[in-house]
């Protein structure tokens, strides 16, 4: 499973991310300027997330048994 460790480390990457937005969007005093940047970084994890995660599945299902005998 060569992704595997990529993928937890966007996944924690995401979820830090998604928590600061939380938080400063719940503050109410957040620099706009932040936001954006964050807002920006969370969709770049879930993009590259995503990647890896059809990267992964294609690799676990690159060959197909053929001699199966079911």
């Amino acid at each position: 499973m060569p992704y595997t460790n990529r993928i937890k480390s966007l996944e924690e990457s995401r979820r830090l991310v998604e928590n600061q937005l939380f938080l400063l969007e719940k503050s109410g005093s957040a620099d706009p300027k932040r936001l954006a940047e964050l807002r920006e970084a969370s969709v770049k994890y879930n993009t590259e997330l995503r990647q890896m995660i059809r990267a992964q599945w294609d690799h676990d299902h690159e060959t197909v048994n053929l001699d199966d005998d079911r």
